[in-house]
């Protein structure tokens, strides 16, 4: 019942999600030389002041002040257009005084300084990756080209080349709604947290205190449903792909696309469905518990690190950005390597009876990886797609290529 359901609705709002996310892909520059402080303001956060009332473009920056009231910072900005600058620390004044607002009159904005230049060590490849992946990955409305950046010229031209067709005039517009009546593509992820248990469908209790908490736990309990009830590995795959596929769709509302919210829950999704395999097979194993301990105390650093890199500010060494854009210009979409390196471990069979649990622990994480990739919903679902294509594509063939030592390995042979 979930696939002919999930199958059917899909079929009728992914072409109309891909031809949004077409369009949500038009951005435009902005340079130094553009804010006037007449017309276009930055406006500091942190020291306060008036806002012209010639001001028709407002890009908020800098620590917000203590005390700061974004209700009153929604009224003086009424009608005006919002900037919201990624990974800047207004960014959740931003979002908080867009919502507010409620005009959709609101773009986000991507901009990388000298001082982060120096600190990354970035070259001109890194930051034409930079900037061409806040356009193509998360739909970014603005990219600021500061005068102080080195090979400014270059970088905007080589952009230009890269993104043709997609620049417009200052400010490109945020990402319209999916539509109405989205809410129906929950329903194939009820049907999953049903054949989980019946009970589990107390999460019904949710809906009337919070919509977007009632969708991320049905999604999260979804994946559980997906992963234990279906017997074939390629049934569990395809079952979460799915219930990816709904929940991105059902999240396709503006304020969703335009990151002014997010999925809630993602740590869980993450680390839920890991933990309970690996739980349950230490409690299985509990007479011999001092053997499994030192496993016990290793996965509690490796969850932590795990759980770590899977937000926008995780830590990536120099080499591991470099290798990253470089298989962004192979492959043009960048698979998730998580899952690359985990897939092989989701379809290992026949393991020792004593360590089935900790394989397929792991090869769970590919799958959570996978529902994690379209919680993303500000990312165009073909790149999601294609991301997570190339990860059950590549982690098959690794799969593959070391199906026969990993069995030696684990089995003792």
């Amino acid at each position: 019942m979930f696939l002919i359901c999930a199958i059917v609705m899909i079929s009728v709002y992914l072409p109309k999600r891909v031809i949004l996310d077409e369009m949500g892909m038009r951005f435009s520059f902005l340079f130094d030389e553009m804010i006037d402080g007449e017309r276009i303001v930055l406006y500091d956060v942190s020291e306060g002041g008036d806002i012209p009332s010639s001001a028709e473009v407002v890009i908020l920056s800098g620590e917000p002040a203590p005390g700061i009231d974004p209700t009153a910072l929604a009224k003086r900005l009424a009608g005006k257009w919002l900037g919201m600058v990624e990974f800047n620390p207004s960014w959740d004044l931003a979002r908080k005084v867009a919502l507010l607002k409620g005009d959709g009159k609101v773009f986000r904005v991507h901009t990388v300084r000298t001082e982060e230049v120096e600190k990354l060590r970035l070259d001109k490849k890194a930051l034409f990756h930079r900037f061409r992946r806040a356009v193509l990955e998360r739909s970014v409305e603005v990219l600021w080209v500061r005068d102080e950046l080195p090979w400014k010229d270059e970088l905007v031209e080589d952009l230009r080349k890269s993104l043709r067709g997609k620049e417009v005039s200052f400010p490109a517009p945020p990402q319209e709604s999916l539509g109405n009546f989205t809410w129906m593509l929950l329903i194939p992820a009820l049907f999953l947290v049903a054949s989980l248990h019946p009970l589990f469908l107390g999460v019904l209790i949710v809906l009337p205190f919070s919509y977007e908490w009632f969708v991320s736990l049905s999604a999260i309990f979804g994946v559980l449903g997906a992963y234990f009830v279906p017997k074939k590995r390629i049934v569990k795959l395809v079952s979460v792909l799915l219930l990816s596929l709904c929940v991105l769709l059902v999240l396709s509302d503006f304020n969703h696309l335009n990151h002014l919210l997010e999925f809630r829950g993602v740590k869980v999704s993450l680390t839920l469905l890991p933990a309970i395999i690996l739980i349950k097979g230490l409690w299985r194993h509990r007479r011999n518990w001092k053997r499994y301990l030192p496993i016990f105390l290793v996965s509690i650093p490796i969850g932590l690190y795990y759980i770590s890199r899977s937000g926008n500010y995780g830590f990536v060494s120099d080499l591991e950005r470099k290798f990253r854009d470089l298989i962004e210009e192979i492959l043009f979409v960048r698979p998730r390597f998580k899952e690359v390196f985990t897939y092989p471990f989701f379809w290992l069979r026949e393991v020792r009876e004593e360590i089935d649990f900790l394989v397929e622990a792991l090869g769970s994480v590919a799958i959570v990886s996978l529902f994690n990739t379209f919680c993303h919903v500000k990312t165009p679902v073909l790149v999601s797609l294609a991301r997570s294509f190339l990860g059950v594509l590549l982690g098959y063939l690794l799969f593959l290529f070391l199906k026969v030592p990993l069995k030696r390995i684990l089995t003792n042979e």
